[in-house]
C-alpha cells in the first residue's frame, strides 16, 4: 500500500499513468469500432488485414521514434506522438460519415495503432528516472499494467456501447476525444531530469546506430533473450486473438456486434481485478518467473475456450486472460529495466517492441488461414498450447535472470543511505553503483588531508574514520556514513582531514559524477546544502 501512496503523491508519474491509460483506451475503441466495420464490409480476411495492417506501421515507426528517446525530453516526445494519433482518429471519422471505403478506415487505424504503440515503451524508460528504488519502479509498471486493463476494460466498453445503440461512427469519435484528453495530460508530466547521449555524424548515420545498438541491447544482450522470444510468442497469440475475437462473438456464440467489445473490455477488467494481487506477487526475486506465468495464463484460457459453449463461458475465459496479461505485462517490463542498460533503453525497448509488432501482425495475418483449415476451436487449442509450452521451455532462463536481477547491489543501497542521493531517481543512483570504486585503508591512513584540493566523494562501506580539523578532532563516522562533499560541492580545499581508525573499506565516487547527480536535483541539492551548513558549522 505505501508505493500506491508514493504513486499518488508522484505527481509527473501519475499524469503519465493517466495520459497512458485515456490514449491507449482511445486506441482500443478506435480498433474495436473498426473491426466490426470491417468485418461487415469484407469478413475475417480484413478484419485480419487491419491487425497486419495495424502492426506494421508500429514496427516501422517505433524503432524510428524511440531512437530519440535517449536523446530528447521523453515527455514531450510522446506529446509528439499522441496529437498527430488524434488527428489521424478525426479524419477517420470524417471517412466514415461521408460512407468511405473500408480499406481507408483500415489505413487511417493502422497509422494511429502504429503511433500508439510508441507510448508505453518511451514510458517504460522514461520511468526509471521518475522512480527511485527497484520496489518504486515494480510498482510504477504494475500501476502502469492496471492502467493497461482499465482501458482494455474501458476502450472497448465504451465501443461496444455506442455499436449497440449507434454506429461504428459514433465509437470513433469517442476514440478520438479521449486519444486528446491523453495528449492534454501530458502537458503536466516533467521529470527532473534526463540523460542525453551524443548525436552521430548524421540522421541516417545516427538512426543505424540507434538500431544496431537497440538490437544489441533489447534482443542479443544477455537475458533479453529469454525475455524477447516469450513475448514474441505472446503477441502472435495476441495477433491471433483479435481477429477470433470477432469470431467469437459473432459466430461461436453469437454474442452480436457490441459482444466483440464487451469481450476485450471483460479482458482488461480482470486485469484491473488482478493489479493488488500483482503488486504483491510481482516483484523481488519473481519478475521474470511472472511473466513466463502470465505467458502461460494466456494459453490455458484460449485451449479452455475452444472446449465450453454456454454464452458465459467467452467472458470467463477473456478475464482470465486479462489476469495473466498483468503478470505478462509487469513482469517482462520490470525484468528488462533492470536487465539492459540504462543510457539504451528508450533504443532497445523501441527495437524489441519493432519485433513484437511483427510477431503480432504476423499473427493477425495467418489467424484468417488458420481459421479457415482447422475451424476457430482447433485454432485457439494449437496457440494455446504454443503459449504454455514457450513458456515452460523458458523458465529455467527467466529463473536464472530473476536471481541475478532482482535485488539491488551493496553499492546501491549505500548510496540510498545517503541523505543527498536519497531522492535521486533509480536510473541514476543504478548509474552511480555502477561507477563506485574501492579503496581500502589500514588504521592511521590518511584518507584526505585538510587544505589539499577535493576530486572525490567518499561512502564508508565498513569501518570508522576520525575527522579532525586543525589539528583537533570534530567528529567520528562509521559504516554507512559519507565524506567529501564540502570540497566539491562549495569549490574550496580540504576543510578537514580524515584518518582510519580500524581497517577501512570505501567506495569512491569521482567529481564530476558526484556534482552532475547532487546538482542536477533540487531536493538532493536542498539536502546536500543542509548537511554542508551543519558539517561546517
Amino acid at each position: 500500500m505505501r508505493h500506491y501512496i508514493w504513486l499518488a503523491r508522484n505527481r509527473p508519474i501519475r499524469l503519465l499513468l493517466a495520459a497512458w491509460g485515456v490514449s491507449y483506451a482511445g486506441d482500443l475503441a478506435a480498433f474495436t469500432a473498426a473491426s466490426v466495420y470491417a468485418y461487415h464490409a469484407g469478413g475475417a480476411g480484413l478484419v485480419g488485414l487491419l491487425g497486419l495492417a495495424k502492426a506494421l506501421p508500429g514496427a516501422l515507426l517505433v524503432p524510428l521514434v524511440t531512437s530519440w528517446s535517449d536523446r530528447v525530453r521523453r515527455e514531450r516526445l510522446l506529446v509528439a506522438t499522441v496529437i498527430p494519433r488524434a488527428l489521424l482518429l478525426a479524419a477517420d471519422v470524417a471517412v466514415m460519415a461521408g460512407g468511405g471505403q473500408a480499406v481507408l478506415v483500415v489505413v487511417l487505424v493502422a497509422l494511429e495503432g502504429g503511433l500508439a504503440s510508441v507510448f508505453r515503451q518511451v514510458q517504460a524508460a522514461l520511468l526509471p528516472w521518475l522512480a527511485r528504488t527497484p520496489d518504486e519502479l515494480t510498482s510504477a509498471n504494475t500501476a502502469a499494467s492496471v492502467m493497461q486493463s482499465a482501458a482494455l476494460f474501458g476502450g472497448p466498453a465504451i465501443a461496444a456501447g455506442l455499436l449497440a445503440i449507434g454506429t461504428p461512427q459514433d465509437a470513433m469519435l469517442a476514440a478520438c476525444a479521449l486519444v486528446a484528453i491523453g495528449a492534454g495530460l501530458l502537458a503536466g508530466v516533467r521529470p527532473v531530469r534526463s540523460e542525453m547521449v551524443v548525436r552521430a555524424a548524421g540522421p541516417l548515420n545516427q538512426l543505424k546506430h540507434d538500431i544496431v545498438e537497440g538490437f544489441k541491447a533489447g534482443v542479443w544482450h544477455r537475458g533479453a533473450v529469454s525475455l524477447v522470444v516469450p513475448a514474441a510468442v505472446q503477441t502472435f497469440a495476441r495477433g491471433v486473438l483479435n481477429v477470433l475475437v470477432v469470431v467469437i462473438a459473432l459466430n461461436m456464440f453469437g454474442l452480436g456486434s457490441a459482444g466483440v467489445g464487451w469481450l476485450t473490455a471483460v479482458l482488461g477488467l480482470g486485469g484491473v481485478l488482478a493489479g493488488p494481487l500483482a503488486a504483491i506477487l510481482v516483484r523481488g526475486r519473481r519478475v521474470s518467473r511472472c511473466f513466463a506465468a502470465g505467458v502461460a495464463g494466456w494459453g490455458v484460457p484460449m485451449i479452455l475456450l475452444a472446449l465450453g459453449h454456454a454464452p458465459y463461458w467467452p467472458y470467463l475465459m477473456f478475464g482470465a486472460i486479462g489476469v495473466a496479461n498483468v503478470f505478462d505485462d509487469v513482469g517482462v517490463y520490470s525484468a528488462l529495466q533492470q536487465v539492459i542498460p540504462t543510457p539504451s533503453m528508450g533504443r532497445a525497448l523501441g527495437v524489441r517492441r519493432a519485433i513484437l509488432l511483427l510477431s503480432m501482425g504476423l499473427g493477425s495475418a495467418v489467424a484468417p488461414l488458420l481459421i479457415h483449415a482447422w475451424g476457430a476451436r482447433s485454432t485457439l487449442i494449437a496457440t494455446g498450447t504454443l503459449l504454455v509450452v514457450t513458456a515452460a521451455t523458458f523458465l529455467p532462463s527467466l529463473a536464472a535472470i530473476d536471481s541475478k536481477i532482482s535485488v539491488p547491489g551493496p553499492g546501491f543501497a549505500l548510496l540510498r543511505n545517503v541523505p543527498f542521493f536519497s531522492p535521486l531517481p533509480y536510473a541514476i543512483t543504478e548509474r552511480l553503483a555502477s561507477e563506485l570504486q574501492s579503496a581500502a585503508y589500514e588504521p592511521g591512513d590518511v584518507v584526505i588531508r585538510q587544505g589539499e584540493p577535493g576530486e572525490r566523494f567518499y561512502v564508508i562501506a565498513e569501518g570508522q574514520v576520525r575527522i579532525s580539523k586543525n589539528g583537533r578532532q570534530t567528529a567520528q563516522l562509521g559504516t554507512g556514513d559519507s565524506f567529501g562533499e564540502i570540497a566539491l560541492l562549495r569549490r574550496i580545499p580540504r576543510t578537514a582531514t580524515v584518518t582510519a581508525i580500524s581497517r577501512l573499506e570505501t567506495r569512491i565516487l569521482d567529481r564530476e559524477l558526484f556534482l552532475a547527480a547532487v546538482t542536477g536535483n533540487p531536493e538532493s541539492m536542498m539536502n546536500a546544502d543542509e548537511v554542508v551548513s551543519a558539517r561546517l558549522e
